[in-house]
């Protein structure tokens, strides 16, 4: 059963799937630094529980699993560090999902946008309804992925998709989702979350020492040493942009409800 309402991830428990529901649909479950210590804190007890064999991630209600950051919150940032520092938490986070000892899943239930898909992508496996639609539409917004999901999706989708998605900017349908690789399986609107169940009843079907040895083998698999390097340059470059002044006319865009006007500056 889910814990009371009012709290910002609620936590189910299903056999031995845990399931996480970012619970602010009415801010279309972005995450705050509230939202984030509720996350981490459920992210690093799972972690721990020796019964699990799975993780689901989704989002309350029916129109998104995650718009991201916080936009309104982030905007008041004014210092480098003060931008890592709550970034960092994020980041942690979505290195704890991809590091857990056991699968986990993302069951996009509707919009999954910019920080949204990058959390999403720190999962094993994503399940979608048909109507979402995926985007990572920070160089709309002067900016760039802030969370480490530049380097998943191009281990996820490859050089040339990622490309694409990151230079447009824009929203891809669940079926288009699905054949660039982003998507693993589309299944009916409203049916993701029961689809990611049935996943982790399958998980919990095989040896849970083969299930947590084949989840640190496929990390280590795909890892490289290269990586932290590139992270390091990532993170200096979008903090580089979150001070442009196209990405303040972006903020004032958002905020005016209208398109914003860059000048490359």
């Amino acid at each position: 059963m889910a814990k009371p309402s009012g709290q910002l991830v609620l936590a189910e428990r299903h056999g031995g799937a845990l399931v996480l529901r970012l619970n602010r649909p009415e801010a279309g479950n972005a995450i705050s630094r509230e939202v984030a210590l509720a996350l981490a804190d459920q992210v690093r007890a799972c972690a721990a529980d020796p019964a699990l064999r799975a993780l689901i991630l989704t989002g309350a209600g029916t129109r998104y699993f995650c718009t991201g950051g916080d936009v309104k919150a982030y905007a008041r940032l004014a210092t480098a560090e003060e931008l890592d520092r709550v970034f960092n938490l994020m980041r942690e986070v979505c290195d704890a999902i991809e590091a857990l000892p056991f699968p986990a899943i993302a069951a996009i239930n509707g919009f999954s946008v910019g920080g949204g898909s990058e959390l999403a992508l720190a999962c094993d496996l994503r399940v979608a309804d048909a109507s979402a639609q995926i985007g990572f539409p920070q160089s709309r917004l002067g900016i760039m992925p802030g969370w480490d999901g530049l380097p998943r999706l191009l281990r996820t989708v490859g050089r040339a998709s990622a490309a694409l998605l990151l230079y447009s900017g824009k929203r891809v349908s669940a079926a288009e989702a699905r054949d660039l690789g982003l998507v693993d399986e589309v299944v009916a609107d409203g049916k993701a979350l029961e689809r990611a169940l049935e996943m982790a009843a399958t998980f919990a079907e095989v040896a849970p020492l083969s299930l947590r040895a084949i989840k640190t083998a496929l990390l280590e698999a795909g890892s490289a040493q290269a990586g932290t390097e590139a992270r390091r340059n990532a993170r200096a470059s979008f903090a580089r942009l979150w001070f442009t002044e196209d990405h303040k006319e972006a903020e004032r865009a958002f905020a005016e409800k209208r398109a914003p006007r860059f000048h490359g500056r």
